[in-house]
């Protein structure tokens, strides 16, 4: 039964009589001191619609009334009743093939499964609860090709109560928008962040048949037709809304959902990994068009756009018209056009009061908060040892439109996706901020996102190094490496043994002259490696130089070089008997051949020095006799 619903936010336009100070309800203050101000004030009525109480031609209006069905008790011996309760998100009672089946009188209207939900199981907390009417309300996805109605026979059960062609009736309902996940068959939401508009319908059709109608999408034509659309913006709060219509034929059922066109943001669908715009139902009455009166508020726009505008479509014969915004009037706005952002006002919940058959009635529509989803970033990897490059992504759903990082250590990046190099270890935030298709900015940290371990710093040590030629053995030792260290493997090439494990070793070189390389690797209990390498040096330290030598081009002897010498490079120099250079090479092996920067020099005593590039090798000097 429809019923008048009197606000406990209500006013009426003249003060009350009687009171020391009256409360004025249309002045924006507490004028009688009791802490409430104008619509807040109980001493100011006002009701959301008025009703000849009149049924609606829709028995079960709001969901209340479920299937009954009786199980024989044997330890009793008798059979009790049970009522069927949709005890969690498109999950059956037992008995009952689908939550849906549930509804008295109510139909999943096409092959898309409408959904039930009652508080005696339960509510997807993610929903704005209560609902409006009762506890009990249905839900709804809005994509293409799978669009989900509700419907029922006019015709039946009990007297039928067809809408006559040339009457005028009203449909009103209670809906919300938001947006649902249901990849597992657990419903979440992240409330309205669709910015276009939901296209509301009601069709009809001139028969009763069968539910569900064999269709994903829009019933037109297949037998229906549409009696009446609007446009409604949701925002994650419950809303009402009606249509006024005159059909032009006689309906036997009615079917509510979506328009035959959604917006091209409205994607998703069964069993989507996405989020999905959803439609919430309740207090759904159809009744003759004189039987309710309701002042309907529409809201388009949005906060983060700055475009938010409430328009009121108050009923023939309404009159002194006041705007409120969260039950406080906004003083000189009357206008039924509340244009919400060029005042300059934000979110709240605006009514348009008026006065209707002397008694006053008001129409509201809830304004969103700028929101939208939260932040969602996918960072990988997540731990490692120093340096640690992480790639980061904002996998935010719906997309965002803008994204911007702060990555904890100071470091900063825009863009949907980006790398990082974290250089020192630590636990470290990490922030995203996105904007929205609305214009939203929504920020999240999230706390200790990348954690970056201490590596090793590994370290070698080789004793003696250079090492000589005919005792090419020497002592390795990590011992130096710093880092909790679990591990160690050395690589050395040629030397015995060629690997190795452990902190130390003791490794013997080929009895060659030259330079070979070392590696080790240390390995902490985290997992971090570090590598490093070294070159162990085998030489022969003494250099012998020969005291004569002819250079007179007979192939023997002819250049002063040292004697079975296989160490490193040296600075040879040559002096005269007057401590005059006369000669020097870097090229050791190669030698002096008696000549200087004027030719063949004489016969006679020369002085020498050789001074290797190692320091850590002696110089050597002494004379040599040139004979040709």
């Amino acid at each position: 039964m429809l019923r008048t619903c009197v606000s406990v936010l209500s006013f009426l336009l003249l003060p009350v009589v009687g009171l020391a100070q009256e409360e004025i309800c249309n002045n924006g203050i507490d004028d009688d001191g009791n802490g409430s101000i104008d619509l807040n004030d109980p001493a100011c009525p006002c009701s959301a619609m008025f009703s000849s109480g009149a049924p609606s031609f829709i028995p079960n209006p709001s969901f209340e009334a479920r299937d009954t069905t009786w199980l024989y008790v044997p330890q009793l011996d008798t059979s009790i009743a049970i009522v069927c309760c949709p005890y969690y998100y498109n999950r059956p009672f037992p008995g009952w093939t689908d939550p849906f089946t549930c509804l008295v009188h109510w139909e999943q209207a096409t092959t898309p499964t409408t959904d039930y939900f009652n508080s005696c199981g339960l509510y997807p907390d993610v929903f704005p609860i209560p609902p409006p009417d009762g506890v009990g309300f249905v839900g709804m996805r809005m994509v293409d090709d799978w669009q989900e109605y509700v419907g029922a026979c006019l015709m039946s059960p009990g007297p039928p109560n067809p809408l006559l062609a040339g009457v005028e009736y009203t449909f009103t309902a209670q809906v919300a928008g938001t947006s649902i996940l249901n990849p597992t068959g657990v419903t979440q939401s992240l409330g309205a962040y669709y910015s276009d508009p939901i296209p509301l319908a009601l069709f009809g059709r001139g028969d009763c048949v069968p539910f569900p109608v064999n269709t994903v999408g829009c019933p037109v034509p297949n037998g229906w037709v549409e009696l009446a659309s609007m446009q409604y913006q949701a925002n994650g709060q419950w809303d009402q809304v009606s249509f006024t219509f005159t059909p032009d034929q006689e309906i036997h059922t009615v079917m509510f959902g979506t328009g035959c066109v959604l917006p091209a943001s409205f994607t998703g669908g069964e069993d989507s990994t996405q989020y999905t715009p959803y439609l919430l139902l309740d207090d759904l009455h159809l009744t003759a068009a004189v039987d309710q009166v309701i002042l309907p508020v529409t809201r388009m726009g949005h906060v983060c756009m700055n475009n938010v505008v409430v328009t009121a479509h108050p009923p023939v014969g309404a009159t002194s018209y006041q705007w409120y915004l969260n039950g406080v009037a906004l003083v000189g706005r009357t206008d039924l056009v509340l244009n919400v952002s060029a005042l300059g006002l934000g979110s709240g919940l605006y009514t348009l009061a008026s006065t209707y058959d002397g008694e006053c009635l008001m129409g509201s529509t809830h304004v969103a908060a700028p929101g939208g989803p939260d932040p969602v970033a996918h960072i990988s990897p997540a731990t490692g040892c120093v340096p640690l490059t992480v790639a980061f992504a904002d996998i935010t759903d719906p997309a965002s439109v803008a994204s911007s990082w702060s990555f904890g250590d100071g470091g900063t990046a825009t863009g949907t996706t980006a790398t990082h190099t974290y250089t020192s270890p630590g636990s470290y935030d990490v922030a995203l901020s996105i904007t929205t298709e609305q214009g939203c900015v929504r920020d999240t940290t999230f706390a200790g996102a990348v954690v970056v371990r201490p590596g090793p710093a590994g370290s070698i040590a080789a004793t003696p190094n250079p090492v000589d030629v005919d005792d090419p053995v020497v002592a390795l030792s990590g011992s130096g490496s710093t880092g909790d260290i679990l591990s160690w493997w050395w690589d050395l090439g040629v030397a015995d043994p060629s690997t190795a494990t452990g902190s130390s070793l003791t490794a013997m070189f080929p009895a060659e002259p030259g330079a070979y390389p070392v590696m080790l690797v240390v390995v902490t209990a985290a997992g971090c490696v570090d590598t490093v390498r070294s070159v162990v040096v085998v030489r022969s330290d003494v250099i012998e130089m020969p005291n004569v030598f002819s250079p007179n081009g007979d192939g023997h002897n002819d250049r002063f070089v040292p004697l079975e010498y296989g160490g490193a490079p040296a600075l040879l120099e040559i002096y005269n008997r007057w401590g005059q250079l006369i000669f020097s090479t870097t090229a050791l092996t190669t030698g002096w051949d008696g000549r200087a920067e004027g030719g063949d020099v004489p016969d006679g005593t020369y002085y020498y020095v050789v001074i290797p590039d190692d320091a850590g090798v002696d110089r050597l000097t002494g004379h040599i006799t040139l004979v040709r």
